[in-house]
């Protein structure tokens, strides 16, 4: 539980959290959705003049809605809602300025609408507001520290800067320090699996690795899918179970491709072919790919291209956080021995970025430019990114030579994650034309 139930308003808001929460999880919409909104909307217009929290929940409410809505692809609809909920945090923000939730939703209003998009950005822009991620995680970790010493109220303030820190992008150093500050046991199993997914993103589950490789608790289906993936990443054959188990039991297809994927890939550098193809033939299957990790495991399984081992085993090794490791792989390869030629792109990005992410600015560049050249007719992200990484390389010391590679990005970004690499060139861009 998040709050202490102590009256009717904090029932109302919690009724709606639930909803979201469940709805976040299996991507399913709620049955009687309108009425049950309805119902908690009342009740807390009803409290407006008994508790200053009213219009500020309201606002959540409506935020809440609107992520529903844009995970079920009602764009226009999620807008709409936004609106809605900016209208009740500006209304909140006049009325009680000191108010700690309106701290909160300054976070969630400056990221939700900062990284929007386009043209939804546009069309909230229209309708009167716009975002700041720097404001935006600023707020939410000044939220966190106000509520640190409520207990409930402190997990939903971890919940909401872990999930920001996820979904959007306050660089790896502070997903590293958020990781390191959470006691992992005293969590909730939401907020265990959030902080933990945080700890993929910036490829260093390791910081999990006490509870990820020894926890035996079954009783929370996506940590269950977590601590598998990991173990495939640590070539630890016990992952498999784990997979098997989450997709025998997974009902809501929320990761299921993603396991069905990563489970694959064990079989493969296993020998075992025949179940390679089965699971992938189990991707193309399903008919709902909810996460983006589903949306990645769509993708590639339909790419119909047999990986090559060592690439494969490279890609698990950087993803774990062993990047050296993942070069000395790399390096036993043959390049020419490399026939297909998105993996030659593929080979040659992968040691960009290892190189990269080891301080090794000159031999990423090198590799980085090779992936470029290589990737001219090359539908996936490695040959675009690699110009977004070169320029962001280029950026400080040579800005003339870093725009030269956005370019190349822009030319390059017609395939996989597209609006991504737009959002990270355009975010390179404001950075270059901003003055030192």
């Amino acid at each position: 539980m998040l709050m202490t139930l102590d009256n009717r308003l904090e029932k109302a808001y919690l009724m709606h959290y639930k909803i979201f929460i469940k709805q976040m999880f299996d991507g399913q919409w709620p049955l009687d959705y309108d009425r049950q909104l309805e119902l908690i909307v009342d009740s807390l217009e009803e409290n407006e003049s008994k508790d200053e929290r009213a219009i500020a929940f309201l606002s959540e409410v409506y935020i809440q809605k609107g992520i529903m809505e844009f995970s079920v692809e009602h764009q226009r609809a999620a807008v709409f809602s936004f609106f809605k909920a900016y209208r009740f945090w500006r209304r909140s923000k006049s009325e009680y300025p000191q108010l700690t939730e309106n701290i909160k939703l300054a976070g969630v209003f400056n990221l939700l609408m900062g990284n929007m998009p386009q043209p939804y950005r546009r069309m909230a822009g229209w309708i009167g507001f716009s975002g700041n991620d720097s404001i935006g995680f600023n707020a939410l970790k000044t939220n966190y520290y106000a509520n640190s010493h409520k207990e409930g109220s402190k997990q939903e303030a971890l919940l909401y800067l872990a999930y920001a820190y996820l979904k959007f992008d306050p660089g790896e150093e502070k997903i590293k320090n958020l990781i390191l500050d959470s006691s992992f046991e005293d969590l909730l199993p939401l907020t265990q699996f959030i902080v933990a997914r945080c700890a993929f993103k910036i490829r260093k589950p390791v910081l999990n690795d006490a509870w990820l490789r020894n926890s035996e608790r079954d009783d929370f289906l996506p940590l269950v899918y977590l601590r598998g993936k990991y173990k495939v990443l640590i070539n630890d054959d016990s992952g498999a179970e784990d997979l098997v188990l989450f997709s025998r039991r997974n009902t809501s297809g929320q990761f299921q491709a993603d396991a069905y994927r990563y489970h694959s890939w064990q079989l493969f550098l296993e020998g075992d072919t025949s179940g390679y193809l089965q699971l992938q033939n189990s991707i193309k299957d399903l008919n709902y790919y909810p996460t983006w990790e589903d949306k990645q495991a769509r993708n590639e399984s339909g790419l119909d291209v047999m990986p090559h081992s060592m690439l494969l085993r490279s890609r698990l090794l950087f993803d774990a956080g062993y990047y050296q490791a993942a070069i000395d792989s790399l390096l036993t390869v043959d390049f020419k021995s490399i026939s297909e030629p998105g993996q030659q792109v593929e080979f040659q990005y992968r040691l960009g970025r290892c190189y990269h992410l080891l301080n090794q600015r000159t031999t990423a560049i090198f590799h980085y430019t090779e992936a470029i050249r290589l990737g001219e007719n090359d539908t996936r992200y490695f040959a675009p990114y690699a110009a977004v990484f070169t320029a962001e390389l280029h950026k400080d010391q040579n800005p003339v030579t870093a725009r030269f590679f956005l370019e190349e990005a822009k030319r390059l970004n017609n395939g996989e994650y597209k609006d991504a690499v737009e959002r990270k060139i355009q975010l390179l861009s404001e950075q270059l034309e901003t003055p030192h």
